[in-house]
């Protein structure tokens, strides 16, 4: 992960997040377009809380040990800020649905790291945001699109 080169299942993985994020923003339609994006937005930033509560960094250096273990409070805060946005701005159906699902993603994302290489680094950081908002955006454009 310290390489900056991108191999093949690199490549797989941009291809397939950015697809599935532009997919999902043109199922919105127009109406719901910029909630949609900025409610993942912030359930992906929630999402990386999630996970720096959940894992311990990998190594003692690089970008996800930088951000070490926020204390608890701080991360709830945010957490719930996080949340609150949906919650605010969507049908309740939706948002609870977004939440849910969203955050579940990332739990999965926390697992996997956690079998995987036993922690975080940035990159892990990064793609359960990365995951996490392609979940929301996709159940959003299932709850407008019809």
């Amino acid at each position: 992960m310290r390489d900056s080169r991108i191999g093949s299942y690199g490549v797989l993985a941009l291809v397939l997040s950015v697809t599935a994020r532009a997919a999902a923003i043109a199922a919105l339609g127009r109406p719901a377009v910029m909630t949609g994006m900025i409610v993942a937005g912030m359930l992906g930033r929630g999402g990386i809380l999630l996970l720096l509560l959940m894992l311990a960094p990998v190594r003692s250096d690089g970008m996800g040990a930088a951000v070490a273990k926020p204390r608890p409070e701080s991360a709830a805060v945010g957490l719930a800020l996080g949340i609150l946005g949906p919650l605010l701005s969507l049908p309740i159906v939706p948002a609870i649905a977004a939440i849910v699902l969203g955050l579940g993603a990332t739990m999965i994302v926390a697992k996997l790291a956690a079998a995987q290489i036993g922690g975080h680094t940035g990159d892990v950081l990064g793609a359960g945001e990365v995951v996490t908002e392609c979940v929301v955006l996709t159940v959003l454009a299932s709850s407008f699109s019809a």
